[in-house]
């Protein structure tokens, strides 16, 4: 595979329907290299109805994803988007990502916008080690290159609702791999090249972009918030050590 490919992957993955995808898939790029160049099988950890699986999963056919989701609801969806599309290298399973039945089946896992969502990073990460066994796992979610973990607990009071948007420590993710036979070797920290609009409901979640300028060239740099939070996104690549 040479540059020229990896970059029209890459621009064919930031767009579909002529839309662009999700941040999780424009994250996803950086490391298309390393991941459509190991072995076949992928373990997808998805977050949505399955559309973005069922995307990559349609460019690459000599890959199979398997999506899972908590979801039964989800589940079902995922599977109609595939069934619809005639894409045959893409299942799906319902599951507890806390509760996992042990396999060996998959090479890679990848985890889409899901970390940061969820009580804490350890027991999520253990499970995969432990239970799933791969040879390497990318993460799209919310990280901090210093020793600080933030474990954040949103509110929505107009929805009524509560969740978390945690923001993890990289040295700390790094320590619990090392210390369970895998290492972090890789943070991208994800630098949007759009605008997005502020929304106009600030009682609701929702990210938009700022611009800031830096350095003496000037360079023009967007930060993503939602609500009061700047969220720091990073695509991580992790791998077991032989």
């Amino acid at each position: 595979m040479n540059g020229k490919h990896l970059t029209k992957m890459a621009t064919d993955i930031t767009k579909c329907n002529g839309k662009l995808l999700n941040k999780a898939l424009w994250l996803l790029k950086v490391l298309l290299l390393n991941i459509f160049l190991l072995p076949k099988i992928l373990l997808i950890w998805a977050r949505g109805g399955g559309a973005a699986t069922a995307f990559l999963a349609n460019k690459h056919n000599s890959t199979h994803f398997t999506a899972f989701d908590y979801s039964n609801e989800l589940i079902q969806l995922g599977s109609k988007i595939a069934f619809d599309k005639g894409i045959k290298n893409l299942s799906f399973e319902q599951g507890d990502w806390f509760n996992m039945s042990p396999t060996t089946n998959f090479d890679g896992c990848i985890s889409l916008q899901t970390l940061s969502w969820l009580p804490d990073y350890e027991k999520p990460l253990l499970a995969i080690f432990k239970d799933i066994q791969p040879n390497w796992i990318a993460i799209t979610s919310l990280f901090y290159e210093g020793d600080i973990t933030c474990r954040i607990e949103v509110e929505e009071h107009k929805r009524k609702r509560k969740f978390f948007y945690n923001i993890y420590s990289l040295p700390a993710i790094n320590r619990l791999c090392q210390s369970n036979g895998f290492s972090l070797v890789k943070a991208v920290p994800f630098e949007i090249g759009i605008d997005i609009e502020k929304p106009p409901n600030l009682d609701l979640m929702g990210t938009y972009t700022r611009a800031l300028v830096s350095g003496n060239d000037k360079k023009i740099e967007r930060i993503q918030i939602s609500g009061p939070l700047l969220m720091n996104w990073y695509m991580l690549l992790i791998e077991k050590i032989n």
